[in-house]
């Protein structure tokens, strides 16, 4: 009879172990992310991450929008901001382009990203800047469709200018982007996220020493009833 409890004990302490094991060394490093076009304004002479969609945005006359093709599991990643300067954006790109009565200026960028980025079987086009003279009342769909072809989605913009030619806004894991020196172009050279922090979890030693504890007291028990 002990030895049957021994043994009942011993397989039971080894599953458990394996269990709490297998929860330890779980890889965290492989977060889920998006690969979509992502969308930016200037404000302030600074790229920041659009809190609505471009059909609740309606940008002033000066205004700079943004496109820049990502993967990302963070809002607003500064890495992934559109790849050119923003504190001169609009003068660059709309400083020829005479006010009309009526209607309003707008500094376009559309930055189809890294190759790193693209979608199996595709390959990123130029980096493209657009001066559009709009409807006073235009939105930034209406920005980005009056220069560009886009592809819509389930309420999303799946694709501009034909790329990606298929997917839309796909799951990835944010792990196959890795970094390069092209990330640097455009006379940007993207800070980290403003709000980076570090991604390490203590779950999984906490997990592990749960596990020793366990398994110390299961044979502390086994040995009492020899």
């Amino acid at each position: 009879m002990k030895q049957s409890r021994r043994r009942a004990g011993a397989a039971l302490a080894s599953v458990l172990v394996g269990v709490l094991l297998s929860l330890t060394f779980v890889n965290t490093s492989q977060a889920a992310a998006y690969r979509y076009w992502t969308y930016w304004h200037v404000t302030d002479g600074a790229w920041l991450f659009a809190q609505a969609g471009p059909a609740g945005t309606t940008p002033l006359d000066g205004s700079v929008e943004g496109w820049r093709f990502a993967i990302s599991s963070t809002s607003g990643d500064a890495a992934n901001q559109p790849r050119v300067e923003a504190a001169d954006a609009f003068d660059a790109i709309c400083g020829a382009t005479a006010a009309v009565e009526g209607k309003k200026r707008v500094a376009l960028v559309v930055d189809p990203g890294l190759t790193e980025a693209a979608p199996p079987g595709d390959q990123p086009g130029p980096l493209a800047r657009y001066c559009t003279v709009v409807d006073a009342d235009a939105n930034g769909y209406d920005v980005l469709r009056s220069v560009n072809a886009v592809r819509v989605g389930g309420g999303l913009i799946c694709a501009i200018n034909k790329y990606p030619s298929t997917e839309c806004a796909d799951v990835v894991d944010d792990s196959e982007v890795k970094p390069s020196a092209t990330n640097d172009a455009m006379n940007t050279s993207p800070a980290a996220p403003a709000d980076s922090t570090d991604q390490t979890s203590a779950l999984p030693v906490i997990i592990g020493l749960g596990a020793l504890v366990l398994l110390g007291v299961l044979a502390y028990r086994l040995r009492r009833r020899r």
